[in-house]
């Protein structure tokens, strides 16, 4: 199991609860609400990390732990699975993935509140590890190198400015993962078919949102903008969609034998050269 790490400086800010009885104390709140969610469990281990209640049981032959914050309320159940307990679609997804023939080292299966829940590989080759989050249907929402600093599948309480913002601008989306990275509230999200990034900063105000498409996804007023430009037999290599308060653009990274050039497009037709 891993092991997880606060971020002391946005705490305090980002992570809150709530209870209906504040003369009970935590520890009994989170024991309380334990027996609750798994009545069946007859042996238990208790153990503090930070600010957390961690409980380590076990069900059948799976090792979990259940993680409740210091107030008592549930945050996170990982369970260890062998790689054969996967569901199918996300061994289908990994053996056809860049990742196929990397060490798979670790598997574990986690449930998080108010997250899509979600399967996390920890491959290897070599001196390198990443970490893979695959979603049940075989979706591979992120992969990054495991530094063994990172991994933290805590859920950060977001700001209401930034839940209401995006339940505005993305309807229906499906919460991936958030995160506190220099100074910035980073979310992942699934939006219909598009997997999105959006930034904003520790305030709750938008700095932008990226999105990966292909070339299919573009608007045809964008794609005759670059068919009619110099770099029309250029190869597209990569294409992200960029919204920011000013306004959005598509981002293009493009190659012609050894030659890179990076261009935006912006929706009025701008374009314009990076390199």
């Amino acid at each position: 199991m891993k092991h997880y790490f606060m971020i002391p400086a946005l705490a305090g800010v980002l992570i809150t609860g709530c209870t209906d009885d504040d003369n009970v104390a935590p520890e009994n709140r989170a024991h309380d609400t334990f027996r609750e969610m798994y009545p069946d469990v007859t042996a238990v281990e208790w153990e503090r990390e930070n600010s957390y209640y961690v409980a380590e049981f076990r069900v059948g032959s799976h090792d979990k732990e259940a993680w409740f914050d210091g107030t008592g309320n549930w945050q996170l159940t990982e369970t260890e699975l062998p790689y054969a307990d996967l569901p199918e679609a996300v061994r289908l997804a990994h053996e056809a993935s860049d990742f196929a023939d990397w060490v798979v080292d670790d598997v574990d299966f986690v449930e998080r509140k108010d997250r899509e829940t979600i399967y996390v590989l920890e491959v290897e080759r070599g001196n390198t590890e990443y970490d893979l989050y695959y979603l049940a249907d075989g979706t591979l929402v992120k992969a990054f190198p495991d530094n063994d600093n990172d991994n933290d599948y805590l859920p950060i309480t977001l700001p209401n400015g930034v839940s209401q913002f995006l339940a505005e601008r993305y309807p229906d989306y499906r919460l991936v993962d958030t995160d506190v990275d220099d100074g910035r509230i980073e979310v992942e999200l699934i939006h219909g078919k598009f997997k999105r990034e959006a930034q904003f900063t520790t305030e709750g105000d938008w700095v932008y949102t990226e999105t990966e498409v292909g070339l299919n996804d573009v608007p045809e007023a964008i794609t005759d903008v670059l068919s009619e430009s110099e770099y029309s037999t250029y190869d597209v290599d990569d294409i992200d969609f960029i919204e920011t308060p000013e306004g959005a653009y598509y981002h293009f990274e493009l190659e012609l034998g050894n030659d890179d050039v990076e261009i935006r497009i912006h929706e009025n037709g701008e374009l314009e050269v990076l390199n």
